[in-house]
């Protein structure tokens, strides 16, 4: 039987989050999307994984269908990393989960690493799909940005260059040709009413923060790593090299490598994918199962 799907919009002072629910019971897992995505990006994985456990996706500020009502967010810039994992905090608390597992995709794959690192008594496990790493600072440049002529004329350039851009990135991240319907996956980011100005602010909000350091701490929970072998967007090999140091901490790290898949092993091998999570999630439950 197929699990429900729920839509759903939870007000967070000043933010109004899409979340997208499935399912009940078991561990709950928490999904991040990735950059220029949505929750709506992962409704077949959620699906899929709902009958087991209960599933929860959102969009975050400057993403998909959630909006952003106000310019501040206890203090924060809404659309900057740094509020990331408070608006994630403070979601699964408005929610009532207790204990969950996070995966994250790409740029929520970071993000997903650093909620388990903030929430060590709610985060048990964390899935990294192709996560991406690295994120642009340029603090001056963002100054000057800021500017109103020299917004008005960057905010321009990406309503012109952007859907080109997410184009070129989409036929990218694809190991082979996109299933049949997926070709224009990417053209949905800029489909929405006032993702231009969304962009602005995100990338505006990224550019004002210094460097994201490389994850030197080891994850503290159960962590599988999900790879594409032929992705073009991420480097596979930093990954193995961070998840060498970690292994080498002490971490329970595990790495899968998709031989079929690109950036969206969920998309290209979604069968094999969704068996992966499952089993893996399974393997967290029964190991926090106390012994009878």
């Amino acid at each position: 039987m197929e699990a429900r799907l729920t839509p759903k919009t939870v007000a967070l002072d000043g933010l109004l989050l899409f979340v997208l629910e499935a399912g009940e019971n078991r561990l709950p897992l928490l999904i991040l999307h990735g950059f220029a995505s949505s929750a709506l990006a992962w409704t077949e994985v959620i699906r899929a994984l709902a009958p087991q456990r209960r599933v929860l996706a959102y969009d975050r500020p400057g993403f998909g269908l959630t909006a952003v009502t106000s310019d501040t967010w206890h203090g924060l810039d809404p659309y900057a990393p740094a509020a990331q994992v408070p608006i994630a905090r403070a979601l699964v608390q408005h929610l009532g989960v207790g204990r969950f597992a996070v995966l994250g995709h790409s740029m929520g794959g970071r993000l997903a690493y650093e909620l388990a690192r903030a929430l060590p008594d709610q985060v048990v496990a964390a899935i990294l799909v192709t996560p991406a790493w690295e994120r642009p600072s340029a603090p001056r440049l963002a100054r000057f940005a800021r500017q109103p002529l020299v917004g008005a004329l960057v905010r321009s350039v990406l309503r012109t260059s952007s859907p080109l851009a997410l184009q070129f990135a989409q036929r990218r991240v694809w190991a082979s040709p996109p299933p049949k319907g997926r070709e224009e996956l990417a053209s949905v980011a800029v489909s929405l009413a006032g993702w231009d100005e969304r962009l602005w602010r995100v990338t505006l909000a990224t550019l004002a923060e210094s460097s994201a350091r490389r994850p030197e701490q080891a994850p503290t929970v159960p962590t599988l790593v999900v790879l594409g072998e032929h992705d073009r967007i991420v480097s596979n090999e930093r990954t193995l090299q961070l998840v060498a140091d970690w292994q080498a901490a002490g971490a329970t790290v595990r790495v899968e490598r998709c031989a079929r898949s690109g950036h969206l092993p969920h998309v290209e091998e979604f069968a094999r994918f969704v068996q992966l999570v499952e089993e893996f999630l399974q393997e967290v439950e029964h190991a926090e199962t106390p012994a009878r």
